[in-house]
């Protein structure tokens, strides 16, 4: 993204005109409706997700996966927990091995993280930072009439999700200029000085506030088309 924020993917093939606060009400819907879906529901849509990235090219599936792999720990920590820590116990169950539905429980839960994570980054991937703070000042001026500064809010909300996924290359390269090789956990504590400095740094040369883009005005087309995401995501309850 020439001139954008750091961190954010420069290509932008296959952009949707999908105004970015529509993109943020289904992002929203997905994360409401996610935790009941059963796992041929979160297939289902998995797969309208990665068709997306599909579209976009291979970069984007390659995003995806390497956003994938920063939860990799925490998958593995559900599957300890749900398969070994805390089955349901099975009469017809062999003792000391999980049952169908503890499987079928594990599966789903890594499932709703899984879905998540992807939808966030495939939102990463089509619009900028400043565009997701305005769509998420749209959602959140109601909030304004309380005193909340909302744009403020809504810009450092979108900068995180922004700079998350540069955490692991912020944290290499301050590890390398700390001078820290292999297992040295003892340089860990220098990296992070490194780093905090950095990042303050950073902080300093950034405008204390910048303008908002102004968002567009979604037409029949767009409306339409939020109404059959909502549709499709809501309707997987029904099934």
């Amino acid at each position: 993204m020439g001139g954008g924020v750091p961190g954010t993917p420069r290509y932008r093939r296959g952009r949707l005109r999908f105004p970015p606060v529509f993109r943020l009400i289904a992002l929203i819907a997905l994360g409401s409706v996610v935790f009941r879906y059963g796992l041929l529901d979160q297939l289902l849509v998995l797969a309208v997700l990665c068709a997306i990235a599909v579209r976009r090219g291979r970069e984007s599936l390659d995003l995806i996966w390497r956003a994938l792999r920063r939860i990799r720990w925490l998958l593995l920590s559900l599957a300890v927990i749900y398969l070994l820590v805390a089955p349901e116990p099975e009469v017809s169950a062999i003792a000391f091995l999980p049952g169908w539905s503890d499987i079928e429980l594990a599966l789903r839960r890594a499932g709703v993280l899984v879905l998540l994570v992807t939808a966030v980054e495939l939102m990463r991937q089509t619009t900028p930072a400043p565009e997701i703070a305005g769509g998420i000042a749209v959602l959140l001026a109601p909030l304004s009439v309380l005193g909340l500064d909302t744009g403020r809010l809504s810009r450092r909300i979108a900068l995180t999700l922004d700079a998350v996924p540069r955490t692991a290359e912020l944290v290499t390269e301050a590890a390398g200029r700390a001078g820290i090789r292999g297992r040295d956990f003892g340089g860990w504590s220098s990296a992070a000085a490194e780093l905090v400095r950095e990042i303050e740094e950073t902080a300093e040369r950034s405008p204390a506030h910048a303008d908002l883009p102004k968002q567009p005005t979604p037409d029949i087309t767009d409306w339409l088309l939020l109404g059959l995401v909502l549709v499709f995501l809501l309707g997987l309850l029904r099934l």
